[in-house]
């Protein structure tokens, strides 16, 4: 089975947003904008960021929960999910840290 067609439209769409909102982090030291385009990378993405990782590794935990209940080609196909969004979380880490490490300085 395809992973696209294992994960299902609604994980799909849940993992597209954590890419998009990993590629919108700003350099740390970034000023806050009030208004135009600029209030998505400065003040949506940063406070969204934190919720979008707390669903996906909800998902990864009832992924690996389900699979652990099933056997087989089943199992299988949840343990891929699992890995799949927990490689999104790492990904959406690494592009956050710089900038949450700043704010602390």
């Amino acid at each position: 089975m395809p992973i696209f067609q294992s994960l299902g439209f609604l994980r799909i769409s849940l993992l597209a947003l954590g890419i998009i909102n990993a590629f919108l982090s700003p350099k740390p030291g970034t000023p806050i904008s009030h208004g135009g385009y600029e209030v998505i990378p400065t003040l949506v993405a940063p406070a969204a960021a934190p919720i979008i990782i707390m669903v996906i590794l909800f998902d990864a935990l009832m992924s690996k929960i389900r699979a652990s209940d099933s056997t087989g080609e089943e199992s299988k196909k949840f343990k891929t999910i699992m890995w799949t969004e927990l490689a999104v979380v790492a990904f959406m880490v690494m592009a956050w840290l710089p900038y949450y490490l700043a704010i602390g300085k």
